[in-house]
């Protein structure tokens, strides 16, 4: 088992990070600070190449957004919400430069993200027969790797993710105490970001210092 891990643990990653969460959708649009949440994240990743890794990371923490006051009915509104999320994701990232080599001038590299995963949300309204708390998400973002000695990698990086639900707010259909009145847009689905920094342990390969040739002679006599 010991040479089986070896053979097969070339440049795998294990870390952990933390960062923030924030939301846009009905209540906000864009990005806004005041909204910023806590958040963290454990990964495993495995390096295919010097360019491309795929990482699975379990990402939690807490959104929140309340009401921008764009017209008069937003002001009437004054909405406001808090959920806890808990998201599996599985990503490929690209890496623009070498920064891992021995004999690169540089140990730090930007590099590009995009895959999919899953999100649950806590603390929100179940809104109609076809909504779910267990979401599919669109993860994508840029990023910054520095790597630290041979075993640790630094890694900051933006991610947006792209939601099918516009129920994160608890706000998409009419308000039924205002005639007339759009509560929110039902064609527009919610948003949340994750900015963080993390920490990754590399496990290198061990190499073997020479090959391994059995002594046959031992082998037979242990079978007398």
């Amino acid at each position: 088992m010991f040479f089986y891990v070896s053979a097969n643990a070339q440049l795998l990653e294990f870390g952990g990070g933390i960062g923030v969460l924030n939301y846009s959708g009905d209540l906000i649009r864009g990005y806004k600070l005041t909204n910023v949440r806590p958040a963290f994240s454990i990964h495993h990743r495995t390096n295919l190449s010097k360019e491309v890794s795929i990482k699975w990371a379990l990402t939690s923490g807490v959104l929140a957004g309340s009401e921008t006051p764009i017209d008069a009915f937003a002001d009437q509104r004054g909405f406001s919400f808090t959920a806890n999320i808990a998201e599996v994701s599985s990503v490929i990232e690209y890496h623009f430069l070498d920064y891992k080599h021995d004999k690169s001038p540089i140990k730090w590299s930007p590099y590009a993200f995009g895959g999919v995963g899953f999100t649950r949300f806590s603390k929100v309204e179940q809104r109609g027969e076809n909504f779910s708390r267990i979401q599919a998400v669109i993860p994508f973002g840029l990023g910054l790797k520095h790597l630290v000695g041979k075993r640790f990698s630094i890694d900051t990086e933006f991610g947006i993710r792209r939601t099918f639900s516009d129920q994160l707010d608890q706000i998409s259909e009419g308000d039924l105490q205002v005639k007339d009145y759009q509560y929110g847009n039902p064609n527009d689905q919610d948003w949340y970001y994750y900015f963080g920094i993390s920490l990754s342990f590399i496990i290198y390969e061990i190499p073997c210092p020479f090959p391994y040739i059995p002594n046959r002679q031992m082998l037979r006599a242990n079978f007398r």
